[in-house]
């Protein structure tokens, strides 16, 4: 993605979230994005894999997510083969 995409994307984002929650920096929204993590776990007997998220108990990031209609799971659940084809094709 280009600078200039980049760059109005995350404008983007940080307007919706000041219009429908708080004020907050492109910098504050980057870190809450990038505290979310999580952890793939693989099965060798079945070969699937799942995964683990992290523990988000910040209520930014709940509201970011919820205004994105984003799902933020908080159990385990298993990666479906069409999510492992897109994810390949994104990296």
């Amino acid at each position: 993605m280009g600078g200039n995409a980049g760059y109005t994307l995350v404008r983007h984002l940080e307007y919706r979230i000041r219009l429908q929650y708080i004020k907050l920096s492109p910098e504050k929204i980057r870190r809450l994005l990038l505290s979310v993590q999580a952890t793939i776990l693989f099965d060798k007997k079945s070969k699937n894999r799942f995964i683990l998220p992290s523990n988000s108990s910040s209520l930014d990031i709940r509201k970011i997510y919820r205004l994105m209609d984003v799902p933020l799971r908080r159990s385990v659940y298993k990666i479906c083969s069409a999510q492992l084809k897109r994810r390949s094709l994104i990296e």
